[in-house]
């Protein structure tokens, strides 16, 4: 404490520091309650798009056993090639309590059979179930995919927004409020012993308080 200025000035001033820094501290926390709010929907979400896909692979797998099967490996690998195409994916961001986190964008993947690259006569029912499945899983994993990305961001904001609670709370304001009350203390024995020497002066010189006295 002794690099600690014993004046009204610094004890003002670190109240007001101390004022800004629990202002702060709670305007975080609730930044932390409300990306925790987000964060926990998200992970439902994932939790929710992973079984779905789990079950869409599962019945693409299947699609594509039966019509290997009915339609022999050599037609579903043509269409397959056939089907083939680029994905288009963009992000844009969206706001969170001042945080910036990349929503995934994209069109929806099912086709019509005849936009898939492959004839009519170069396909039959069971390989538009097939395409139809694995579309369907594609579009499952941008689904998950784009909540995952929006975790992440989140988690990544929490922990610093924790960090900084945790500095605030167990660091800043605890140090400010010891400092606060021993500067107080300190300039409250001063002005007594500063009252107390100018009692023995007044008392030396003969003066004694009354009404009228300075």
């Amino acid at each position: 404490m002794e690099q600690v200025p014993i004046t009204r000035s610094a004890l003002l001033a670190r109240r007001g520091r101390l004022d800004l820094a629990k202002r702060g501290l709670e305007l975080l926390e609730q930044k932390r309650d409300r990306l925790l709010d987000e964060f926990r929907d998200a992970a439902q979400h994932v939790l929710t798009e992973a079984g779905e896909l789990d079950r869409a692979v599962g019945a693409g797998r299947r699609a594509l056993i039966a019509a290997e099967v009915a339609d022999g490996p050599e037609i579903v690998g043509s269409a397959a090639l056939a089907a083939r195409r680029d994905l288009v994916v963009s992000a844009r961001p969206v706001t969170v309590m001042g945080v910036r986190i990349a929503e995934i964008d994209y069109a929806p993947l099912g086709r019509p059979r005849m936009g898939r690259g492959y004839t009519a006569a170069g396909s039959t029912a069971h390989v538009d179930e097939v395409a139809a499945a694995f579309e369907g899983v594609a579009e499952q994993v941008l689904r998950l995919a784009a909540h995952e990305v929006r975790i992440r961001r989140l988690s990544d904001e929490i922990r610093k927004t924790s960090r900084r609670v945790n500095a605030l709370e167990n660091t800043l304001i605890p140090r400010l409020e010891v400092e606060i009350r021993w500067i107080a203390s300190r300039i409250e024995e001063r002005e007594r012993q500063d009252r107390f020497r100018l009692k023995r002066i007044k008392d030396q010189k003969g003066i004694r308080p009354g009404r009228g006295t300075q």
